[in-house]
Protein backbone atom coordinates (compact mmCIF):
# COMPACT_ATOMS: atom_id res chain seq x y z
CA UNK A 1 0.00 0.00 0.00
CA UNK A 2 0.79 3.77 -1.24
CA UNK A 3 2.11 5.80 1.97
CA UNK A 4 -0.60 8.20 1.61
CA UNK A 5 -3.01 5.24 1.82
CA UNK A 6 -1.46 4.14 4.75
CA UNK A 7 -1.95 7.09 6.31
CA UNK A 8 -5.67 7.84 4.97
CA UNK A 9 -6.73 3.84 6.00
CA UNK A 10 -7.34 4.75 9.92
CA UNK A 11 -9.09 8.04 9.35
CA UNK A 12 -11.63 6.41 7.19
CA UNK A 13 -12.23 3.61 9.16
CA UNK A 14 -12.55 6.02 12.44
CA UNK A 15 -14.87 8.49 10.22
CA UNK A 16 -17.23 5.42 9.03
CA UNK A 17 -17.19 4.31 12.60
CA UNK A 18 -18.83 7.49 13.97
CA UNK A 19 -20.92 8.22 11.30
CA UNK A 20 -22.41 4.41 11.82
CA UNK A 21 -22.44 5.51 15.90
CA UNK A 22 -24.94 8.26 14.82
CA UNK A 23 -26.78 6.68 11.98
CA UNK A 24 -30.10 5.37 12.57
CA UNK A 25 -30.77 2.03 10.93
CA UNK A 26 -33.69 -0.59 10.06
CA UNK A 27 -32.77 -3.26 12.60
CA UNK A 28 -32.49 -0.93 15.68
CA UNK A 29 -33.00 2.35 17.38
CA UNK A 30 -30.80 5.30 16.96
CA UNK A 31 -27.12 5.52 18.21
CA UNK A 32 -25.49 8.72 20.20
CA UNK A 33 -25.22 11.39 18.15
CA UNK A 34 -21.51 10.96 16.94
CA UNK A 35 -19.05 12.41 19.24
CA UNK A 36 -20.89 14.64 20.99
CA UNK A 37 -22.41 12.32 23.62
CA UNK A 38 -18.95 10.83 24.10
CA UNK A 39 -17.71 14.30 24.55
CA UNK A 40 -19.24 15.37 27.55
CA UNK A 41 -17.16 13.03 29.75
CA UNK A 42 -14.07 12.21 27.54
CA UNK A 43 -13.25 16.30 27.03
CA UNK A 44 -9.87 17.80 26.33
CA UNK A 45 -11.49 20.56 28.09
CA UNK A 46 -10.33 21.16 31.67
CA UNK A 47 -13.28 23.56 31.89
CA UNK A 48 -15.76 20.65 31.64
CA UNK A 49 -17.06 19.17 35.49
CA UNK A 50 -17.17 16.03 34.02
CA UNK A 51 -13.18 16.41 33.06
CA UNK A 52 -12.13 12.57 33.84
CA UNK A 53 -8.59 12.67 33.89
CA UNK A 54 -7.73 13.77 37.67
CA UNK A 55 -10.13 11.17 38.70
CA UNK A 56 -8.36 8.64 36.77
CA UNK A 57 -5.09 9.87 38.78
CA UNK A 58 -6.54 9.76 41.85
CA UNK A 59 -8.10 6.66 41.80
CA UNK A 60 -4.64 5.12 39.85
CA UNK A 61 -3.05 5.22 43.10
CA UNK A 62 -6.04 3.65 45.21
CA UNK A 63 -6.14 0.24 47.25
CA UNK A 64 -8.52 -0.84 44.28
CA UNK A 65 -6.60 0.09 41.60
CA UNK A 66 -3.62 -1.59 42.95
CA UNK A 67 -4.87 -4.74 44.44
CA UNK A 68 -3.93 -8.05 42.92
CA UNK A 69 -6.54 -9.66 44.47
CA UNK A 70 -8.98 -9.31 41.68
CA UNK A 71 -7.74 -12.99 40.51
CA UNK A 72 -9.84 -14.09 43.40
CA UNK A 73 -12.57 -14.47 41.09
CA UNK A 74 -14.38 -17.54 43.05
CA UNK A 75 -15.24 -21.19 42.37
CA UNK A 76 -18.99 -23.36 42.25
CA UNK A 77 -17.89 -24.51 45.65
CA UNK A 78 -17.32 -20.90 47.00
CA UNK A 79 -17.96 -18.16 44.43
CA UNK A 80 -18.43 -15.27 46.86
CA UNK A 81 -14.99 -13.86 46.19
CA UNK A 82 -16.11 -12.54 42.89
CA UNK A 83 -18.52 -10.28 44.34
CA UNK A 84 -16.35 -7.78 46.35
CA UNK A 85 -12.80 -8.58 44.22
CA UNK A 86 -13.54 -7.85 40.88
CA UNK A 87 -15.85 -5.94 39.00
CA UNK A 88 -17.86 -8.07 36.71
CA UNK A 89 -18.45 -10.01 40.11
CA UNK A 90 -19.63 -7.15 41.82
CA UNK A 91 -21.81 -5.87 39.38
CA UNK A 92 -23.46 -9.34 38.79
CA UNK A 93 -24.04 -9.28 42.71
CA UNK A 94 -25.57 -5.40 42.08
CA UNK A 95 -27.29 -6.87 39.22
CA UNK A 96 -29.13 -9.83 40.54
CA UNK A 97 -28.37 -10.80 44.33
CA UNK A 98 -26.00 -13.43 43.39
CA UNK A 99 -22.61 -14.44 43.60
CA UNK A 100 -21.14 -16.31 40.71
CA UNK A 101 -17.70 -17.89 40.18
CA UNK A 102 -16.02 -16.08 37.22
CA UNK A 103 -13.49 -17.49 34.64
CA UNK A 104 -11.91 -14.16 33.75
CA UNK A 105 -11.75 -10.85 35.81
CA UNK A 106 -10.40 -7.69 36.15
CA UNK A 107 -10.15 -5.45 39.19
CA UNK A 108 -12.26 -3.18 40.80
CA UNK A 109 -12.26 0.15 38.62
CA UNK A 110 -14.98 3.06 37.45
CA UNK A 111 -17.27 0.24 36.36
CA UNK A 112 -17.34 -1.18 39.32
CA UNK A 113 -19.51 1.65 40.71
CA UNK A 114 -20.87 3.10 38.09
CA UNK A 115 -22.93 2.80 34.50
CA UNK A 116 -21.78 5.86 32.68
CA UNK A 117 -22.21 4.35 28.80
CA UNK A 118 -25.65 3.24 30.49
CA UNK A 119 -27.22 5.37 32.46
CA UNK A 120 -25.54 8.73 30.46
CA UNK A 121 -24.28 9.83 34.22
CA UNK A 122 -21.72 9.38 36.88
CA UNK A 123 -24.37 8.17 39.32
CA UNK A 124 -23.92 4.79 41.45
CA UNK A 125 -24.61 1.66 40.20
CA UNK A 126 -26.70 1.31 43.43
CA UNK A 127 -27.87 2.97 46.61
CA UNK A 128 -30.03 1.26 48.15
CA UNK A 129 -30.18 0.02 51.98
CA UNK A 130 -27.81 -2.85 52.49
CA UNK A 131 -28.80 -5.95 54.46
CA UNK A 132 -25.57 -6.59 56.21
CA UNK A 133 -24.46 -10.44 57.03
CA UNK A 134 -23.89 -9.87 60.36
CA UNK A 135 -26.05 -6.65 62.10
CA UNK A 136 -28.68 -4.84 61.24
CA UNK A 137 -28.97 -2.93 57.84
CA UNK A 138 -27.02 -0.41 56.52
CA UNK A 139 -28.11 2.89 55.25
CA UNK A 140 -25.72 5.60 54.98
CA UNK A 141 -26.82 7.52 51.60
CA UNK A 142 -23.72 6.43 49.00
CA UNK A 143 -22.22 4.90 51.08
CA UNK A 144 -24.26 2.54 50.99
CA UNK A 145 -22.34 1.48 47.59
CA UNK A 146 -19.39 0.89 49.72
CA UNK A 147 -20.77 -1.39 52.33
CA UNK A 148 -21.91 -3.80 49.64
CA UNK A 149 -18.19 -5.08 50.20
CA UNK A 150 -16.90 -3.17 53.33
CA UNK A 151 -18.77 -5.34 56.32
CA UNK A 152 -18.04 -8.40 57.94
CA UNK A 153 -18.59 -11.79 56.32
CA UNK A 154 -20.88 -14.80 57.20
CA UNK A 155 -19.76 -17.05 60.17
CA UNK A 156 -19.45 -20.54 58.91
CA UNK A 157 -19.66 -22.33 61.14
CA UNK A 158 -21.88 -19.93 63.27
CA UNK A 159 -21.37 -19.05 66.86
CA UNK A 160 -23.66 -20.85 68.53
CA UNK A 161 -23.60 -24.18 66.10
CA UNK A 162 -22.71 -27.28 67.67
CA UNK A 163 -19.97 -27.86 64.60
CA UNK A 164 -16.30 -27.36 65.39
CA UNK A 165 -13.89 -24.81 63.81
CA UNK A 166 -11.47 -26.40 60.93
CA UNK A 167 -10.99 -23.88 59.07
CA UNK A 168 -8.11 -21.22 59.74
CA UNK A 169 -10.10 -19.02 57.82
CA UNK A 170 -12.97 -18.59 60.35
CA UNK A 171 -13.95 -15.25 61.28
CA UNK A 172 -15.42 -11.88 59.94
CA UNK A 173 -12.81 -11.82 56.80
CA UNK A 174 -11.39 -8.35 56.17
CA UNK A 175 -12.82 -4.82 55.88
CA UNK A 176 -15.41 -4.67 58.45
CA UNK A 177 -15.99 -0.92 58.10
CA UNK A 178 -19.38 -0.92 58.00
CA UNK A 179 -19.59 -2.63 61.08
CA UNK A 180 -17.91 -0.62 63.43
CA UNK A 181 -19.01 2.81 61.95
CA UNK A 182 -22.85 1.91 62.12
CA UNK A 183 -22.24 -0.12 65.44
CA UNK A 184 -23.35 -3.47 64.61
CA UNK A 185 -22.66 -7.07 64.36
CA UNK A 186 -20.39 -7.48 67.29
CA UNK A 187 -21.61 -10.43 70.12
CA UNK A 188 -23.67 -9.25 73.09
CA UNK A 189 -22.37 -10.81 76.03
CA UNK A 190 -25.15 -11.50 78.54
CA UNK A 191 -25.70 -8.46 80.68
CA UNK A 192 -23.80 -6.25 78.33
CA UNK A 193 -24.08 -3.49 76.31
CA UNK A 194 -22.06 -1.43 73.89
CA UNK A 195 -22.52 2.12 73.18
CA UNK A 196 -22.15 3.84 69.97
CA UNK A 197 -20.59 7.56 68.52
CA UNK A 198 -23.78 9.29 67.85
CA UNK A 199 -21.40 12.10 65.42
CA UNK A 200 -20.57 9.52 63.32
CA UNK A 201 -23.32 6.65 63.50
CA UNK A 202 -25.92 8.95 62.57
CA UNK A 203 -24.55 12.07 62.01
CA UNK A 204 -22.55 11.41 58.97
CA UNK A 205 -25.14 11.30 56.45
CA UNK A 206 -22.98 9.36 53.60
CA UNK A 207 -20.80 7.35 55.86
CA UNK A 208 -17.54 6.59 54.17
CA UNK A 209 -17.83 9.28 51.23
CA UNK A 210 -18.02 12.23 54.02
CA UNK A 211 -14.70 11.57 54.74
CA UNK A 212 -12.57 9.16 52.56
CA UNK A 213 -13.76 11.22 49.19
CA UNK A 214 -12.47 14.41 50.98
CA UNK A 215 -11.62 17.70 48.91
CA UNK A 216 -7.78 17.13 48.05
CA UNK A 217 -5.08 18.88 50.06
CA UNK A 218 -2.54 20.76 48.65
CA UNK A 219 0.15 19.17 46.64
CA UNK A 220 -0.36 15.49 47.44
CA UNK A 221 -2.88 13.37 47.15
CA UNK A 222 -5.60 11.72 49.39
CA UNK A 223 -9.50 12.09 49.84
CA UNK A 224 -11.01 12.25 46.28
CA UNK A 225 -11.27 8.70 44.22
CA UNK A 226 -7.84 8.16 46.37
CA UNK A 227 -10.06 7.17 49.10
CA UNK A 228 -6.91 7.72 51.24
CA UNK A 229 -7.51 9.63 54.20
CA UNK A 230 -3.87 9.73 55.04
CA UNK A 231 -0.91 11.16 52.75
CA UNK A 232 3.02 10.86 52.92
CA UNK A 233 4.27 13.22 53.77
CA UNK A 234 7.74 14.87 54.94
CA UNK A 235 7.99 13.56 58.28
CA UNK A 236 5.20 10.78 57.76
CA UNK A 237 2.30 9.74 57.63
CA UNK A 238 -0.43 12.89 57.90
CA UNK A 239 -4.19 12.88 58.24
CA UNK A 240 -6.22 14.71 55.63
CA UNK A 241 -7.99 17.42 58.12
CA UNK A 242 -10.53 18.29 54.96
CA UNK A 243 -12.23 14.48 55.89
CA UNK A 244 -12.49 15.57 59.58
CA UNK A 245 -14.19 18.76 59.30
CA UNK A 246 -16.44 17.90 62.21
CA UNK A 247 -13.78 18.18 64.56
CA UNK A 248 -12.94 21.50 64.31
CA UNK A 249 -8.92 20.76 63.50
CA UNK A 250 -7.33 23.60 61.31
CA UNK A 251 -4.20 22.02 59.74
CA UNK A 252 -3.31 18.35 58.92
CA UNK A 253 -0.54 18.55 61.35
CA UNK A 254 -3.32 19.21 64.52
CA UNK A 255 -5.84 16.17 62.80
CA UNK A 256 -2.24 14.13 63.24
CA UNK A 257 -1.38 14.78 66.68
CA UNK A 258 -4.75 14.31 67.44
CA UNK A 259 -5.65 11.20 65.72
CA UNK A 260 -1.91 9.08 66.28
CA UNK A 261 -2.92 10.19 70.33
CA UNK A 262 -6.24 8.63 70.29
CA UNK A 263 -5.07 5.48 67.84
CA UNK A 264 -2.19 4.44 70.10
CA UNK A 265 -4.12 4.81 73.05
CA UNK A 266 -7.03 2.48 71.85
CA UNK A 267 -4.39 -0.10 69.96
CA UNK A 268 -3.12 -0.31 73.71
CA UNK A 269 -6.35 -1.74 74.88
CA UNK A 270 -7.30 -3.68 71.46
CA UNK A 271 -3.84 -5.56 72.10
CA UNK A 272 -3.95 -6.48 75.85
CA UNK A 273 -7.41 -8.40 74.21
CA UNK A 274 -5.31 -10.13 72.07
CA UNK A 275 -2.96 -11.55 74.48
CA UNK A 276 -5.82 -12.44 76.61
CA UNK A 277 -6.90 -14.55 73.40
CA UNK A 278 -3.86 -15.62 72.39
CA UNK A 279 -3.31 -16.76 75.98
CA UNK A 280 -6.68 -18.86 75.88
CA UNK A 281 -5.56 -20.52 72.35
CA UNK A 282 -8.29 -19.32 71.03
CA UNK A 283 -6.70 -16.89 68.44
CA UNK A 284 -3.83 -17.58 66.74
CA UNK A 285 -0.60 -15.90 67.37
CA UNK A 286 -0.51 -13.52 63.85
CA UNK A 287 -3.95 -12.60 65.03
CA UNK A 288 -5.43 -13.02 61.78
CA UNK A 289 -7.81 -15.90 62.65
CA UNK A 290 -9.02 -18.09 65.34
CA UNK A 291 -7.32 -21.18 66.19
CA UNK A 292 -9.14 -24.30 65.00
CA UNK A 293 -8.84 -27.63 66.24
CA UNK A 294 -8.78 -28.64 69.50
CA UNK A 295 -7.90 -25.29 71.55
CA UNK A 296 -10.32 -23.34 68.83
CA UNK A 297 -13.14 -21.63 70.82
CA UNK A 298 -16.16 -23.80 70.61
CA UNK A 299 -19.04 -21.18 72.84
CA UNK A 300 -20.98 -18.87 71.64
CA UNK A 301 -19.10 -16.28 74.20
CA UNK A 302 -15.94 -17.42 73.22
CA UNK A 303 -16.25 -17.40 69.10
CA UNK A 304 -17.67 -14.29 70.04
CA UNK A 305 -14.83 -13.05 72.35
CA UNK A 306 -12.77 -13.79 68.69
CA UNK A 307 -14.97 -12.48 66.85
CA UNK A 308 -15.21 -8.81 68.36
CA UNK A 309 -11.39 -8.47 68.42
CA UNK A 310 -11.22 -9.32 64.76
CA UNK A 311 -14.13 -7.01 63.83
CA UNK A 312 -12.13 -3.98 65.41
CA UNK A 313 -8.45 -5.64 64.03
CA UNK A 314 -9.55 -5.93 60.27
CA UNK A 315 -11.05 -2.50 60.19
CA UNK A 316 -8.19 -0.84 60.30
CA UNK A 317 -9.28 2.39 61.90
CA UNK A 318 -8.38 1.71 65.14
CA UNK A 319 -11.14 2.99 66.55
CA UNK A 320 -11.58 6.16 64.60
CA UNK A 321 -14.65 4.64 62.85
CA UNK A 322 -16.61 4.44 66.27
CA UNK A 323 -14.89 5.48 69.06
CA UNK A 324 -17.42 4.64 71.29
CA UNK A 325 -18.70 1.80 70.50
CA UNK A 326 -15.03 0.23 69.53
CA UNK A 327 -13.99 1.38 73.17
CA UNK A 328 -17.37 -0.71 74.69
CA UNK A 329 -17.05 -3.60 72.92
CA UNK A 330 -13.71 -4.27 73.80
CA UNK A 331 -13.82 -3.33 77.82
CA UNK A 332 -17.64 -5.68 77.20
CA UNK A 333 -15.23 -8.74 76.08
CA UNK A 334 -12.32 -7.81 78.92
CA UNK A 335 -14.97 -7.59 81.05
CA UNK A 336 -16.37 -11.31 80.21
CA UNK A 337 -13.03 -12.84 79.75
CA UNK A 338 -12.32 -12.07 83.06
CA UNK A 339 -15.30 -13.27 84.51
CA UNK A 340 -14.87 -16.62 82.88
CA UNK A 341 -11.21 -17.33 82.85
Amino acid sequence: MKRWLRAFAPLAIGGLLLGLASCEGDEGPAGPPGTSTCMNCHTDDFTMANYLRPIQDQFAISGHNLSDTYVRRGTDAGPECSRCHTTEGFQHYVATGDEAPLEESSHISCFACHAPHSNDNFSLRMTESVEMTIGDDYNKGLSNTCVVCHQARALTPALDSPSPITSSRWGPHYATQGNILSGTGAHVFPGTTYETDAAHNIGITNGCVTCHMAPLPANVVAGGHSFAINYEGSGGVVVNSKGCTCHGWTTDAVATTETNSYQAEFEESLDELGDMLVTRGWLAASREYATNGATAPATADSRGAVLNFLLLHHDKSLGVHNKKYAESVVAGTKAWMLANP
